[in-house]
């Protein structure tokens, strides 16, 4: 199997999950892993010289670059010549997408967008431009703080309107940049670039739709197996694990900023009904559609309480509990009587990972101690530490150690051999 490419999280924040938006700084050394991004962004930098190779073409980074990188593309630093300095904003696509579609595409403008932002992700501004973006980002920043330094936002009236448009405004600013610099913007395709990238972003944008590896071998020309084995090889998932993990993270968008019924958002997702999407949901989050909604919509509004020995005693709490398969954030925010924002501050304060990041290595660290001391199946194991089922662990410890529990066991013991 070829090596993994980590897949950051669906989440613009990893303090408040119901953020759609988020802003922070970034200081870059030396060339970085490659990343599969599940959330729109833009990097503007400030300061250095390198190069980013962005789905297999590879761009110059220079002071005043600013870069669009969109759902289920595939980024990384591969030159650093001077330490590099950029601003990094998130942002849900779906949510802004929807609303530019609603209320400002009058004349069908946001497909050419997009395909302009896949195309050209890449623009240089000069100094005015520069003075445009920085002055855009200043503002989102006012709004929603910086997200390593855990600022809050300032829930000012409106707030969410405000920065919403001003997303749309960093968009409209970056699609007029394209369109002056298109010559400018051009990269150079890696000389192994075999378009196979495109497999992932295509299942991202057709998730809702009857996809199968049939449909997908037609469409680009390749087996099969061929395409199975790119997505397991590049993910770690199986294709209908990644087209279920991506349509899963459309209704997580539709549950938390819509109120779409369950069968309307499970057309919109490619399921059957309610209780197809209610199955494969609760199986994959923990939790049914409808109670992810009502814990994400008012648990923010439970009263904060903050004590002296709080922190201590919310990481004790998970350390002492996460092996119980119905430990979540809403029940531990809970019994501390604060909000699911709260605890993920604390525990990024703490520990720097937010509450799912910090129970799954708990759960993965103690399971590597049993496959390790013990001969328990690994389905057993599974149990023991916390998860329903063995597949659900299997992706987890997949996604931390970077290889799966049976070939962790197997590793080990030859070396012990």
């Amino acid at each position: 199997m070829g090596k993994i490419i980590e897949i950051q999280n669906q989440f613009c924040s990893n303090v408040d999950q119901k953020k759609f938006c988020s802003f922070d700084m970034e200081v870059v050394d030396s060339p970085t892993n490659s990343l599969i991004h599940q959330t729109a962004r833009f990097l503007f930098y400030k300061k250095g010289y390198g190069t980013i190779v962005v789905d297999d073409v590879e761009y110059e980074i220079r002071p005043n670059t600013l870069i669009a990188i969109l759902p289920w593309e595939i980024s990384k630093i591969c030159d650093v010549t001077q330490q590099l300095h950029n601003y990094k904003i998130i942002y849900n696509s779906e949510v802004t997408n929807n609303i530019i579609k609603s209320i400002y595409n009058t004349d069908n403008e946001i497909f050419s967008i997009l395909d302009n932002f896949s195309k050209n992700p890449v623009v240089y501004c000069n100094q005015e431009e520069a003075k445009q973006v920085m002055y855009i980002l200043r503002q989102i920043r006012s709004e929603v703080g910086m997200e390593s330094f855990l600022e809050p936002e300032t829930y000012e009236e409106l707030s969410n309107i405000y920065t919403i448009n001003k997303i749309i405004e960093l968009i409209v600013l970056f699609a007029r940049l394209v369109s002056k610099k298109e010559a400018i913007s051009q990269g150079k395709e890696l000389p192994n670039s075999d378009h196979k990238n495109r497999i992932l972003k295509y299942i991202y944008s057709h998730a809702s739709e009857k996809l199968t590896l049939s449909k997908m071998s037609d469409m680009f020309y390749m087996s099969e197996s061929a395409i199975s084995k790119y997505v397991q090889d590049t993910t770690g998932l199986t294709f209908n694990d990644l087209l279920n993990e991506i349509r899963i993270e459309k209704a997580i968008n539709f549950l938390m900023y819509t109120d779409l019924t369950l069968n309307e958002i499970a057309l919109l997702t490619g399921y059957v009904d309610a209780s197809h999407i209610s199955k494969v949901f609760a199986s994959r989050i923990g939790t049914t559609p409808n109670e992810y909604r009502k814990v994400y919509r008012k648990m923010n509004n439970i009263v904060k309480e903050k004590e002296k020995q709080l922190s201590n005693a919310v990481i004790s709490y998970i350390h002492t509990h996460f092996d119980d398969e119905n430990i979540n954030s809403a029940a531990v925010a809970a019994n501390f009587n604060i909000s699911i924002v709260e605890l993920n501050r604390i525990l990024i304060t703490q520990v720097e990972k937010n509450f799912d990041d910090l129970l799954h290595v708990l759960r993965i660290n103690r399971a590597c101690e049993l496959l390790l001391s013990t001969n328990q199946a690994i389905a057993d194991i599974a149990i023991t530490v916390g998860y329903n089922n063995s597949k659900t662990f299997s992706r987890n410890f997949l996604k931390i150690k970077n290889m799966t529990p049976g070939i962790f066991r197997k590793s080990i013991e030859l070396q012990d051999k």
